[in-house]
């Protein structure tokens, strides 16, 4: 491996020395605290961007997956939280990737950031439902069912069925012939071209379309 180096190390060393003095000298730092610190100033640096880079960074870190996953999970809830409306934007982000599978009437998704899977986990818990990660962390598995649920709670207030009804007509050439007149019922039949576009069948919504009615439905 070559020398590892810094995109701007003055300000590296400066934001290094601005949190490490915070509470005095060392002000009662353990080595994974450092190293934590550390790793943020590296993705604050934008050296890695993760979770793109995370194999990079296990290659020039010398560190197995499992130790940089960790790391990066602790310096976002450290160091970069970001708000519930944010989190919801990253969901959507998730879904308009098409990292999304369909298997025995559940669905799977491939959420690589700790801190959005933690908002996806609190989403779900909310509804009393239940997630699977005991295969792969990074895959969050919910049935058909509760991922309805989760879309309700998110789902904003003020929704406009019309309107939503109009935009997928003129932006997407997409008409609905059946009548949702309320929330509950367009997020059911969101739900049902959903579940037929993570399954690939005939007659789906583009992801592009799925994505559109989603950012429309949580976003406004």
């Amino acid at each position: 491996m070559g020398e590892l180096k810094v995109k701007d190390s003055t300000s590296f060393c400066s934001s290094f020395i601005q949190h490490y003095f915070k509470n005095g000298l060392g002000g009662g730092w353990t080595k994974r605290d450092v190293d934590v610190l550390v790793f943020f100033l590296l993705l604050q640096d934008g050296i890695y961007n993760l979770p793109n880079d995370i194999f990079k960074a296990c290659r020039e870190l010398k560190l197995s997956e499992a130790k940089i996953r960790r790391l990066y999970q602790d310096a976002q809830i450290r160091y970069i939280q970001y708000s519930e409306e944010e989190a919801k934007k990253r969901f959507i982000e998730v879904i308009e990737s098409g990292a999304i599978e369909m298997k025995k009437g559940k669905l799977t998704f491939t959420i690589r950031e700790p801190l959005l899977r933690q908002y996806f986990e609190e989403w779900v818990a909310n509804e009393q439902g239940f997630t699977d990660t005991s295969f792969n962390k990074n895959l969050v598995t919910l049935s058909i069912d509760t991922f309805t649920r989760v879309l309700d709670h998110l789902a904003n207030p003020d929704l406009s069925v019309d309107t939503i009804k109009k935009d997928l007509k003129e932006k997407e050439k997409i008409e609905i012939h059946q009548e949702p007149n309320d929330r509950q019922s367009l997020i059911r039949m969101f739900v049902e071209e959903f579940v037929k576009s993570a399954g690939k069948e005939s007659g789906a919504w583009s992801i592009r379309a799925i994505a559109f009615t989603l950012r429309s439905m949580i976003l406004g």
